[in-house]
This record gives structure tokens, C-alpha cells and sequence, in this order.
């Protein structure tokens, strides 16, 4: 497939320029220290915040307004809007605008800093196959309302307008702004007001670092956060620094996760659990939901403050996978924390078979195995169905454990000599995988370092 969208950035953090073709399984590589997460927050603010971006006054707006108004007369209670090309164009044009307008303040809610701003930032939808259009349905229930829903190929949404409510003051902005969405963000669009400081389960899902201290300490956290001390209206001496994707993962896992398991990725939860030689309860109650360690064989489970980084690394993206299936998309940074190469293999694998069910997975990390694998889920793609076949019944992976290059994309970040700023560059495609050449230059002076000592060592015993 093509890419999703094309995401294009000047002067984030330390970052110089990115230019990036985001894919299904999109691939941050680097070193630390270099941009990878601020690049990825930024990705996962514009899809989940998409409600904070407001159309602007201007000739973008009047001329998607006047061409709803020639098609929503008032009080018309039914029939159907069709979004061809043009009107996609104008659409598309509606969007870059309200981008620009609002691409600083965006990203200062994004990083809940007023000191992180933006050069430039642009995204473009790359999809040369949008269908849409905006259907009006009259009630069927004898009251006189009006329902609008968009509807494209993969996806849908709607709301309700009461008859002697409509009316151009009402309804155009409606329309207008659901339709931009939906023309822009494809099956990724949702159709809600300005985004909530909360964790909305229709949204994308992000995954931070470091998500063994986040586990041991949601809880202390979603106290404070009852407080309104995550925010800066909180007193000054209270405040508690987290980007809002870091906000939304706590506030999930302290509120947002039901005790009900989902089935969608049901397989994906089992088989990592699997690694962990035990499973995972969530016990909810009246307040913070609380998360249980039963280790095999065990007698009692284990809290997470008392359960091994193996158990709380992994944590999360069981728990998500077990309890949501709404969401579309997926940041995950660092898959490779605290894992032994062979559970960095597996976790790799889930990805796939995600990205098999039609979720994006947006992945940062500088795990050379982590990358390795992917590749080689590359190369049982670019082989024949036959010979996969075989390839994978011999390596023991499941007719589903292939990727297609066309839904992957990879970026090195690489840091310039002072390391204040950092170059974006993407990786090149090809059916052995992607070339990494910050993996390969590393195993380069590690193996001549490895010569060099063995060379010193072969003399002395000489």
C-alpha cells in the first residue's frame, strides 16, 4: 500500500528537518538522545488531538462552507452528499490551513510545555483512493431530526441534528469539520469535540519508555492527578511535568482499562503472556485500577512493585491488547527495554500480526535484534507464497508472520558532531529489509575493536 500520510517537520526539539512517509509499521531508529520520541508524541498528538484543530477564517473555510450550503438546504431531511475530487481538494486545502494556524499551539499542548515549539509542520494525505460522502438520514422514530454520518469505505461516523435546529449556523460546521477529518485521517478520523485531557479509547494508544516506573508508580500519580496537578493551573509547587501522551497512558491504566477482556487482539496478549511464565490480572474496583502478577505455579500473585522489569515491561502492551479494541494506531517506544534478545523476537512477531489485523504501529527504538527481525518478516514477504509457506513452517512462525514492504517504512536519526541537532534520513526498502546503517556501523568498529584485542592478546602468547 501506499503511505498513509506524509509528515514533514522543521525545528522539533532537536530536530532539523524530517520528511517522513508514515506506514503501517513505521520504524524511529537511533540513538539516544536524538529526537525519536518527540517525533513520535508528535505523530501520536496530531491523530489523537485532531479535535483541537479548528478551522480558521479564510478563503480555505468559505469555500468548503459555500459548497455545503449549496448542498445542505434547511430542513432537509434526507438524501446524500458526494466528496469528489474536487471537493476532496478543498477539503485537503482546509486542512493544511487549520494546520498551520494552530501547528504551534498544537504541539505545546502535545508536550504540556510552553517551550516546545515548531519551525514548520505540514501533513499531507498520500491515499489516491478516498471515497466518501455525507449522508443525511430523516428519524424513523416520528421525531422530526435529521441524522448526517460520513461514509467511506473502511469506516464511519454520525451524529443527530434536531430539524428545528438546522439551519446553516448549525450544521455547516458540523459538517465541515467532520468531513475534513474523515477526508484527511481516513479510518483514523474522530468525530468528537476538542480533545479531553483524558484517555479516550477510540484514540491512538502510546506506549512510553520506561514503562516499569510508570507501573510502579500510576497509582501515586493518578492521586496527584485528582488534585489537577498534572496541569499548569495546579500550584506551582505541586506541578507534575508529563506530555499529554504520557498523561494518557496513565490515566488508561489508572481509569481507562475495563475489567471485561476485548477479543480483537486477544491472540497477540496470550502469546506474549506466554513468555512472561504467568499471567496478568486487572482488579477493578471503585478507584485506581490495580494490576496483578500471577507467576506459574505460584501460590499468591504479585503486585507490580514486586513483579520482575520482564513482567512490568510488558505489562501495558498485554493490558491493551487484552482490554481495547477500538483504537486504530499504536506508538510504542522502546519494545526492547529490559528483554532478552529472543523476547525482543517475539514481541517484533505480535507486531506483525497486528499490523495483519489492520493496526498502525508506530514503533521508536536501538535494538539492532528488534530490527533484525522485522527484517526478516520483510524477506518472508518478498517471497513467494509457496516457498513462505515453507520458510515459515521451518522457523516455526504462523502463516500470518509476514510483512509487506509496501507497509513499512524506517528513519535513522543521526545526531551531528555536538550532538545539538539531528538529521532525519529515511532507510532504504528493499525485499531483505530495511538498511540500517546506524546497526552496521556500530557492529563495524565493535568487530575491529574485537580484532584489534584479539591481535594484542595473540602476542602475548606468542
Amino acid at each position: 500500500m501506499t503511505a498513509l500520510w506524509r509528515l514533514e517537520v522543521e525545528g522539533l526539539g532537536k530536530i532539523e528537518r524530517a520528511e517522513v512517509d508514515v506506514r503501517p509499521l513505521t520504524l524511529f531508529v537511533g540513538p539516544n538522545n536524538s529526537g525519536k520520541s518527540y517525533l513520535a508524541s508528535l505523530l501520536w498528538g496530531l491523530v489523537a488531538m485532531q479535535g483541537d484543530l479548528e478551522p480558521p477564517e479564510g478563503p480555505e473555510r468559505e469555500a468548503v462552507d459555500g459548497w455545503l450550503k449549496s448542498k445542505l438546504p434547511r430542513n432537509q431531511l434526507a438524501g446524500r452528499v458526494d466528496v469528489g475530487p474536487g471537493e476532496l481538494a478543498l477539503l485537503d486545502d482546509l486542512f493544511r490551513a487549520t494546520l498551520a494556524v494552530n501547528a504551534i499551539q498544537l504541539t505545546r499542548r502535545i508536550f504540556n510545555s510552553e517551550s516546545v515549539s515548531i519551525g514548520a509542520l505540514s501533513l499531507r494525505n498520500t491515499s489516491a483512493d478516498r471515497q466518501l460522502c455525507l449522508e443525511l438520514q430523516s428519524s424513523t422514530s416520528g421525531d422530526r431530526y435529521r441524522r448526517m454520518s460520513v461514509a467511506a469505505s473502511d469506516h464511519g461516523a454520525s451524529f443527530s441534528l434536531r430539524a428545528e435546529d438546522v439551519s446553516d449556523e448549525q450544521d455547516i460546521p458540523f459538517a465541515r469539520n467532520m468531513l475534513m477529518r474523515h477526508a484527511f485521517f481516513g479510518h483514523m478520523a474522530q468525530d468528537m469535540g476538542p480533545s479531553a485531557d483524558t484517555f479516550n479509547e477510540f484514540g491512538p494508544i502510546f506506549l512510553p519508555a520506561s514503562r516499569t516506573g510508570f507501573m510502579q508508580l500510576y497509582k501515586a500519580a493518578a492521586r496527584r492527578s485528582l488534585r489537577g496537578a498534572f496541569r499548569r493551573d495546579a500550584d506551582e509547587s505541586d506541578w507534575l511535568d508529563l506530555t499529554t501522551p504520557a498523561f494518557h497512558f496513565i490515566d488508561m491504566i489508572a481509569f481507562g482499562l475495563k475489567a471485561k477482556p476485548a477479543d480483537r487482539f486477544a491472540e497477540e496478549a496470550a502469546f506474549i503472556e506466554q513468555a512472561m511464565a504467568g499471567r496478568l490480572e486487572l482488579v477493578q474496583g471503585l478507584g485506581v485500577n490495580e494490576y496483578r502478577y500471577h507467576p506459574a505455579g505460584a501460590s499468591a500473585p504479585l503486585t507490580m512493585n514486586l513483579s520482575s522489569a520482564l513482567v512490568t515491561e510488558l505489562a501495558p502492551l498485554v493490558l491493551v491488547l487484552r482490554h481495547l479494541s477500538r483504537f486504530r494506531a499504536l506508538v510504542l517506544e522502546e519494545p526492547e527495554a529490559h528483554l532478552h534478545p529472543e523476547l525482543q523476537r517475539r514481541v517484533a512477531q505480535v507486531i506483525v500480526r497486528l499490523i495483519r489485523k489492520g493496526l498502525c504501529v508506530w514503533v521508536t527504538t536501538h535494538s539492532e535484534n528488534f530490527c533484525q527481525e522485522i527484517n526478516n518478516f520483510i524477506k518472508l514477504g518478498s517471497l513467494p507464497v509457496d516457498r513462505r509457506a515453507e520458510a515459515q513452517q521451518k522457523l516455526g512462525y504462523g502463516p500470518q508472520d509476514f510483512l509487506d514492504l509496501d507497509d513499512v517504512s524506517g528513519y535513522e536519526f543521526k545526531p551531528d558532531p555536538g550532538g545539538e541537532r539531528s538529521h532525519v534520513v529515511e532507510m532504504k526498502r528493499t525485499g531483505a529489509g530495511l538498511v540500517m546503517p546506524t546497526f552496521n556501523r556500530a557492529i563495524v568498529r565493535l568487530s575491529k575493536d574485537v580484532a584489534y584485542l584479539d591481535s594484542l592478546l595473540a602476542q602475548e602468547e606468542s
